[in-house]
């Protein structure tokens, strides 16, 4: 399993920055100093204040100075929009409010992405305020990393002070009022919640139990487990059972609608083509000529994604549609029939063609590179985290419980995961409230516990990896990962398993064993993959989609062994383990086995491996 040393080194190299938008530039904060992010709230003006100091604002009771951010750094200062937020900071328990103008999102670097700060900042900006410059994407991206200290450090402090004094006193007094008149506390009570989308449907959870947000990485599978649960991934030294919430809920997959979408889009454009000569016929009928090339360019411009790759399928699907609509233009000059048919014939349907082969690439590359634009949201269920997968993040809110309506019910039916709905906008803008602790029911309880079987710790499923062997040992039983090779099935103990991932590029060792494959990089770490079927003198057989990579810890010594398919985790009574015959008709060489596992009263064999045997050169 990991050493210990080795993942408490990792999370030191690593930290998280909460980054935001400066005009053009990008900047950060340390994620332990940003307590939220809210909207640009209603502001009370201080005379006499820095010019830099928009005002004071009443956050739940406490008295928040705002700082414009862009004023502080000699920028111009811009009007709100949308998009202007405010960060609220934390230095030495002061809490202050920074206006920004838009937020990015939660980005994780390690010390080796932070350079020392350059002595001079355009626009300006001292470097008093900055801890460093980090570069991420081979220096595509750069991000100031910021000082709250300094940035919050206000100079004249007399009146801003008193000001915020007699503020308080006058923001309590009228808060103590509102609420005697209200005649009803639970009227002043706020929550707050970070809102996310599934489709085109909003949800959200309480801001108390989401941990921090991540952009999507591969997990590694965990056999025999329902679809919704995608496998595990490991961040900063803690094990994360990943889950498709989307498929959690009986939601489509996003996917398969973005899917969707792309061939709506393509069969409503080869309509509009195919019927193109009737509409040259009409050369009357302009809006019958462009409708369709139209239609392409609007949805082209609503679809927004990260993915480079998509964007450049994109960009070539408008310059194509581009290409028609001036063709078409040009079309319309002609004086005869013959003429508009053979202008239509050589220059629209050429460029059409080609966007619809585009249209066709996107549509290809989508289940590839729409996860770039999804998110995982970190969030706290019982004792234990979950990462779920969600479409976007799209804000943090803060709503008075008095617009949380109790969840629906339909009959005598509840919906557990349901704990509220949140009415916005006089309505018009409904958010779902899940409760993080009804989301690991029935079949996903069932898949954590084999996620901690296989040495995550989660304790949601009541399992970690040391009770899980200590569980099974004191009932007699011993627990295996079953494998497929050939037309057998193999167990490795699964105290000797560091983790189960998907067989990927391989670098081929010269001179190195026949069933040594080559070497392949595990986050870093370069492990050599052993090729089971080479290794045991078995036919070979190409790689598939089933086919998977067991990285094996013996004496720390991590090695990847190549399978044909991954099984399940399974408790063999040691009744039930007996000790390999004399005589094997097995390919395998005895040497290899420790046992043979025997299931459903010896019906069904298993070939228990000597893994420190299997992997000695």
């Amino acid at each position: 399993m990991a050493n210990a040393n080795v993942l408490a080194s990792e999370q030191l190299e690593e930290s998280q920055l909460v980054t935001f938008y400066l005009g053009n530039e990008e900047f950060g904060f340390d994620i332990m100093s940003v307590q939220e992010i809210i909207r640009q709230p209603t502001l009370s003006r201080i005379p006499m204040a820095p010019e830099y100091v928009e005002g004071i604002a009443n956050l739940r009771g406490t008295v928040l100075p705002i700082i414009d951010t862009r004023t502080r750094f000699g920028m111009k200062r811009e009007a709100d929009t949308d998009h202007t937020r405010v960060l609220v900071v934390d230095v030495d328990g002061v809490k202050t409010g920074l206006r920004v103008d838009r937020v990015r999102q939660v980005t994780r670097i390690t010390r080796g992405d932070i350079e020392a700060s350059p002595a001079v900042i355009k626009n300006g900006m001292s470097t008093d305020y900055l801890q460093g410059v980090v570069k991420l994407e081979q220096g595509k991206r750069i991000i100031m990393s910021l000082s709250p200290a300094a940035i919050c450090k206000i100079e004249s402090k007399g009146a801003l002070n008193q000001a915020i004094q007699s503020s308080h006193l006058e923001l309590a007094g009228a808060s103590e009022t509102k609420t005697a008149k209200s005649g009803d506390s639970s009227d002043q009570t706020l929550a707050q919640l970070v809102s996310f989308k599934l489709g085109d449907e909003e949800f959200a959870f309480p801001m108390e139990r989401v941990r921090e947000i991540l952009r999507v990485q591969r997990p590694n599978e965990v056999p025999d487990t329902p679809k919704h649960f995608l496998g595990i991934l490991t961040v900063r030294g803690n094990i994360l059972p990943v889950i498709d919430l989307r498929l959690l809920l009986n939601l489509s997959d996003m996917a398969g609608d973005v899917e969707s979408l792309a061939q709506n889009a393509y069969d409503t454009y080869a309509r509009w083509l195919t019927a193109m000569p009737s509409y040259v016929e009409e050369s009357g009928n302009h809006t019958a000529l462009v409708q369709g090339a139209e239609a392409l360019r609007t949805w082209v411009a609503a679809f927004a994604t990260s993915s480079e790759l998509l964007m450049g399928t994109l960009g070539a699907i408008r310059l194509a549609n581009d290409k028609v609509l001036r063709a078409i233009q040009q079309l319309q000059t002609c004086n005869n029939r013959e003429a508009r048919l053979a202008n239509c014939k050589q220059e629209v349907e050429p460029h059409a063609q080609e966007a619809l082969r585009q249209m066709l690439t996107f549509k290809q590359q989508v289940r590839e590179c729409i996860r770039e634009d999804q998110r995982l949201i970190v969030v706290q269920t019982g004792s234990a985290l979950l990462a779920l997968l969600v479409d976007q993040v799209k804000e943090v809110l803060t709503v008075p419980t008095r617009l949380i309506d109790p969840p629906p019910q339909l009959g005598s039916q509840k919906n557990l995961e349901i704990q509220g709905v949140a009415r916005l906008n006089d309505g018009k803008r409904l958010i779902m409230l899940l409760d993080s602790d009804h989301l690991v029911e029935g079949q996903t309880k069932e898949a954590l516990k084999k996620a901690g079987a296989l040495g995550t710790v989660v304790e949601a499923a009541g399992l970690d990896l040391k009770h899980a062997q200590e569980s099974a040992s004191s009932l007699g039983e011993r627990q295996f990962v079953t494998f497929q090779l050939a037309d057998g099935e193999y167990g490795i103990p699964i105290n000797e398993i560091q983790e189960i991932d998907r067989s990927s590029r391989m670098t081929r060792i010269p001179k190195s064993a026949e069933h040594v494959d080559g070497i392949t990089n595990l986050r870093g770490e370069v492990v050599p993959v052993i090729n089971a079927r080479k290794r045991f003198n078995l036919p070979m057989k190409e790689t598939d989609e089933r086919t998977r990579v067991i990285i094996i810890d013996v004496d720390g010594k991590k090695t990847g062994l190549l399978v044909d398919s991954v099984r399940e985790v399974l408790n063999l009574a040691t009744k039930d383990i007996a000790p390999p015959p004399a005589t094997i008709s097995s390919a395998i060489d005895q040497q290899y086995i420790s046992g043979i596992g025997k299931v459903d009263s010896g019906k069904r064999m298993i070939v228990l491996l000597n893994v420190t045997k299997v992997v000695e050169s």
